[in-house]
Order: C-alpha cells, then sequence, then structure tokens
C-alpha cells in the first residue's frame, strides 16, 4: 500500500521518545520531512539526526505545547524552514504516577491537575490552533491527536488519574469537534486510543501494575511504539482520506466500542 508521503512535511510532538519517536521514524521512512518537537532539545535532536541519516530533512524544535508563545514559534520555524504544513501529530502527554501506581482523585492537587491539563488538552488545542493558520488557507492537512484508552473507560487496568483520564476524554471530544469544523477545508482530524504501550511511561508503573494490566489484555502482549506509528501513519496519509472525526483503539482487545 502506497501512503505517498514523500515530501510531505509532518510535525510530531513529543517526538523525542517513546510513541513519538517511533512516529517521527515511521515517516522519514515513509519519504517525509519531519519537525521533531520536545520540550527536551536534547532527545528532540538526537531523533532529527537518525532522520537525517535516512535521508530525509528534519528540524528538533524546543517547545513545552502548554505554552503557546512556543507553540506559535514552532510552527514559524516551521514554516521558515518548509513553507507548509501537511501532517500535525499531537502526541506529547504526560501521565503522573504516585509511587509507580495509580493517583487517586483525592491525592491529586491543583498545580497537578492543571499541568495535566495544560500538556494533554490545552497543548493540543495550541499546537491545532496555530497549525490551522498555514493549513486552512491551503485548505489541506491532517491532524492526528494521541488520545488514550483512558479517554474512554474510567476503570480497568491503565494506572492512570483522574486528572489524566479527563484530558483524554476531552481530546477525544476536541477530535470530533474540531473535524466537523475543518472538513469543508479539506482537512481530516482523527484520533488513535493506544492501551498499554511498551515505552518509558511502562516503566514508571511498578512491576505489580504492569502484571495485572497484562493479565487482563485478550492478546496478552503490551503494544509496540511501531504499531501505534503504522497507524498514525494511516490515519494522515490519503489512504484514509474518507475518515475524518475518528478514535481508533488499539489496544489489544482490552477495550472495544
Amino acid at each position: 500500500m502506497d501512503l505517498n508521503l514523500n515530501d510531505k512535511v509532518a510535525i510530531v510532538t513529543g517526538g523525542g521518545r517513546g510513541i513519538g519517536e517511533a512516529i517521527c521514524l515511521a515517516f522519514a521512512n515513509e519519504g517525509a520531512h519531519v519537525v521533531v518537537s520536545d520540550v527536551d532539545f536534547t532527545t528532540a535532536n538526537e531523533v532529527s539526526e537518525r532522520i537525517k541519516a535516512i535521508g530525509r530533512r528534519s528540524i528538533p524544535v524546543q517547545a513545552d505545547v502548554s505554552n503557546l508563545g512556543d507553540v506559535t514559534r514552532m510552527m514559524e520555524s516551521v514554516m521558515k524552514e518548509f513553507g507548509r504544513i501537511d501532517i500535525l501529530v499531537n502526541n506529547a502527554g504526560i501521565s503522573p504516577k504516585k509511587e509507580g501506581g495509580q493517583t487517586l482523585t483525592w491525592e491529586i492537587l491543583s498545580e497537578e491537575w492543571d499541568k495535566v491539563m495544560g500538556v494533554n488538552l490545552k497543548g493540543t488545542l495550541f499546537c491545532s490552533q496555530q497549525a490551522l493558520k498555514y493549513m486552512l488557507p491551503q485548505r489541506k492537512g491532517s491532524i492526528v491527536n494521541i488520545a488514550s484508552i483512558a479517554g474512554k473507560q474510567s476503570y480497568g487496568p491503565m494506572p492512570t488519574g483522574a486528572h489524566y483520564n479527563v484530558s483524554k476524554a476531552g481530546v477525544i471530544n476536541f477530535t470530533q469537534r474540531l473535524a466537523s469544523e475543518v472538513a469543508s477545508y479539506g482537512i481530516r482530524v482523527n484520533a488513535i486510543a493506544p492501551g498499554k504501550i511498551e515505552t518509558f511511561l511502562a516503566k514508571a508503573t511498578s512491576e505489580e501494575m504492569n502484571k495485572t494490566t497484562l493479565e487482563k489484555i485478550p492478546m496478552g502482549r503490551f503494544g509496540k511504539p511501531e504499531e501505534v506509528a503504522d497507524l498514525v501513519l494511516f490515519l494522515a496519509s490519503e489512504v484514509s482520506g474518507y475518515i475524518t472525526g475518528e478514535t481508533v483503539n488499539i489496544n489489544g482487545g482490552t477495550f472495544m466500542d
């Protein structure tokens, strides 16, 4: 299947490691130019250098997506370097853990709630708004938001807190709303709801919690970042040209709509 992503310009937030890193490299391997955005410039630069080694153009950008100034400057840098924005992947996200496990609702501090909402939800808003400044005149583009199984269920094996669940539920609803607003401009907006994926976040969870989670996954394993990246490529490409406003599950059967 030809995804036809050659010379497309893709921005991936949280691209310095984990799922974001896999998404960046997947785009590059399909011929796209990639902007690697991360709050940690060192990791963003490392991934960007790997993309250049593949033979694609890439720039690393240090940005806190919860900061509108950072996001605005990032988009301006992309336009200066590439002249257009074809794809935005809102992947940056945080999920605070208490001693490797769940944070109960009555334990959530106000500042922690604000930080999670700022990165996971406000960051998705800011990046989408700023990218659309350039996508709307083009009358073409694709936005893929990384939500979570936690945004679809408030129980189950995921060791998350209410702040994370609420933020990801917001991403799902935001995806539907924005998709309906920009469809007539030729822009598609979709989301992905991963279950447990083998990343650094999994390592931040206790071994006992991971074991309990694994027992509840019908496929009997955690997902791989590369599997999420493949789904992102599909939704970002014209192969999925008639799909918008959708949130696709990728969780090994843990949760089914």
